[in-house]
């Protein structure tokens, strides 16, 4: 009968003169913050709350193996660990997405300055992104870029 009350209504005010094991039904339903909260409030329990800590590193993280001094620090550990990585994750994904951004701006400026496509009958239609020579005898600047590169490649 405490057992179903406890475990209906256990909030942080709970604790008192309780034994962990009458409470422990309860407290392995309750979220870690909960657990923290009446763990600080009840600092008698704190001793016998280390199955419920497992339980939660256990359940939240996949994990079996105690890692450090306790379950408990264990469990806050990997939440700032989980904390920085998607914080990490986030950086990444931003700066991509950035510089994707940079280079679909510098592709829709090429394609801005390409020739119209070649419209004549049997001729492959192509769109000429390299200038035409401007009649001086240099080549334009795409152009000997291209050309480098492909100089480049054979050099090695």
């Amino acid at each position: 009968e405490n057992q179903n009350i406890i475990s209906s209504g256990i909030n942080a005010e709970y604790g008192g003169s309780l034994t962990c094991d009458q409470l422990k039904p309860a407290l392995l339903k309750c979220t870690a913050e909960q657990v923290n909260l009446i763990e600080h409030r009840n600092p008698y329990l704190r001793d016998s709350l280390e199955p419920v800590w497992k339980k939660l590193v256990e359940s939240e993280f996949r994990s079996n193996a105690l890692i450090g001094e306790s379950w408990k620090t264990m469990y806050w550990d990997k939440i700032i660990e989980r904390k920085e990585k998607l914080k990490r994750l986030t950086n990444d994904i931003s700066a991509a997405k950035q510089q994707k951004e940079q280079s679909d701006s510098q592709v829709r400026h090429l394609v801005g300055k390409a020739q119209p496509l070649n419209k004549s009958r049997g001729a492959k239609r192509s769109l000429n992104i390299l200038p035409q020579s401007n009649g001086s005898g240099k080549a334009p600047l795409m152009k000997r870029v291209m050309d480098s590169h492909k100089n480049a490649k054979y050099r090695r």
